[in-house]
């Protein structure tokens, strides 16, 4: 059941992420950055190699890659 719940929370900070658009404001890019950062963490248990990508589209598509905020 925990291993759904994740798996429902990955599904859902997948769909958020998509959603901020390139020419964010800056606190659409905090907020970026944290669903960033949770999915991050969810990968490491699930390894999926097709979210790491979609993570690092992303962030190079908001201009997130190289800040450390």
């Amino acid at each position: 059941e925990k291993l759904e719940e994740e798996e429902e929370q990955m599904r859902e900070l997948s769909r958020q992420l998509a959603a901020i658009p390139g020419n964010a404001p800056e606190f659409m890019l905090r907020e970026a950055r944290e669903i960033i950062r949770k999915l991050n963490g969810i990968n490491m248990r699930w390894n999926i190699a097709a979210l790491d990508d979609f993570i690092g589209e992303r962030q190079r598509e908001l201009g997130l890659g190289l800040r450390r905020n």
